[in-house]
């Protein structure tokens, strides 16, 4: 019997906001960007953000086995997530609160360009789809097959994205509320999100060294 549509967008979204919880690149981009700049510039970033996480769920959908076996096996994939984390934090560290009104305007004009890339280069939503997709189908809630019918994964992909914006829109609102209370937060965010990014992938980092 398969599962209603209403359960398949619920688990997609549910699984969509615990992957997008825990601090990350894009999370902490969007934090950087309501503080820096504006909600309106943090709501761009994040449904350009929404948006890569569907073509990455339906990656490892679509390619399960063999992006389950690259991402184990290729040092230089995992090479690459290090140097990620720790080159994105070193860029918030350095960089000085934004300044004047024109140059928040230049670059609220780049953030879903910005929020687009910063998804892109974040290649830890496929293993995470791979890892909730085998969950789910061992915990027998739900069971998609590389190729489901498109009505089906239609209804997936929605509550992925669904999943990903409200999660990213609520550190949004977060990051508003810190403000408001804490304006001196606002000088030091930069370098806090660069430490938090930096500290993960040196995490990252050293996790894989001791697993050779």
């Amino acid at each position: 019997m398969e599962p209603s549509p209403a359960l398949v967008f619920l688990l997609s979204m549910l699984a969509s906001i615990v992957g997008t919880l825990p601090f990350g690149p894009i999370n902490l981009s969007v934090v950087d960007t309501t503080i820096n700049r504006s909600w309106r510039a943090a709501f761009h970033f994040s449904v350009a953000a929404a948006l890569i996480e569907i073509p990455q769920s339906f990656i490892a959908i679509r390619f399960n086995p063999t992006v389950q076996a690259l991402l184990q096996h290729n040092l230089w994939v995992k090479a690459f997530v290090v140097v990620f984390f720790v080159a994105l934090g070193l860029v918030f560290f350095c960089r000085k609160p934004a300044g004047s009104q024109e140059k928040k305007r230049k670059i609220k004009e780049n953030d879903f360009l910005h929020g687009l890339l910063v998804a892109i280069a974040n290649p830890q939503a496929i293993p995470f789809w791979i890892f909730i997709l085998a969950f789910l189908k061992s915990a027998e809630y739900l069971d998609i097959s590389a190729h489901p019918p498109l009505f089906f994964l239609c209804i997936f992909l929605a509550g992925v994205a669904c999943g990903k914006l409200l999660t990213l829109l609520f550190y949004a609102f977060l990051s508003q509320l810190i403000v408001r209370r804490a304006a001196f937060v606002s000088q030091w965010m930069n370098k806090i999100i660069g430490v938090i990014l930096i500290g993960i992938g040196l995490f990252q980092g050293m996790k894989e060294v001791m697993a050779q």
